[in-house]
């Protein structure tokens, strides 16, 4: 069975005091998702992910940590074929969410959005993407959640 691997994110961000997460709603596609893509020659997971978050939102984000893969079975032309999809955990850091002046790239999103991260998993599309950002969630929430300016995970009231 052909496999193929993928990457992507779960692009966080501190508005006010509340986590928001970055979704899109891919190209003719009625429901949401996280931004991901396939793995290319010569890539890192890390690295597919950080480019398609910026491919797929417009946003700068730094790598925080790895939140694990999805695995599953899709047919294509009558093939059946084994997917690998790494998510890691981003902090954002700079660009406009759905700024997607990419020439010569394929329209690949129709609409990006800021939600807020305690009802990500609930507007997620796919049950592992739901996964992936309710993992995200406990993640923050175990470490008494804020994203410090570094990108690193840091308990509340800790200071900078």
């Amino acid at each position: 069975m052909p496999r193929e691997a993928s990457a992507g994110g779960v692009v966080i961000r501190d508005q006010g005091g509340e986590l928001e997460v970055a979704v899109i709603r891919p190209h003719g596609r009625s429901l949401w998702a996280l931004p991901k893509g396939h793995v290319d020659p010569g890539e890192t997971p890390e690295q597919t992910a950080v480019r398609e978050v910026w491919e797929e939102t417009g946003l700068k984000a730094t790598l925080v940590a790895p939140l694990g893969e999805i695995r599953y079975v899709y047919q294509f032309r009558g093939q059946r074929i084994f997917k690998r999809v790494h998510f890691f955990l981003f902090r954002y850091q700079s660009g406009v969410l759905g700024d997607l002046q990419h020439e010569g790239h394929r329209v690949e999103v129709d609409e990006t959005r800021w939600v807020p991260l305690n009802r990500a998993a609930a507007l997620l599309g796919y049950k592992g993407e739901k996964a992936i950002a309710a993992r995200a969630a406990r993640m923050l929430l175990r470490a008494g959640a804020s994203l410090a300016p570094s990108g690193v995970i840091r308990p509340e009231g800790s200071g900078d």
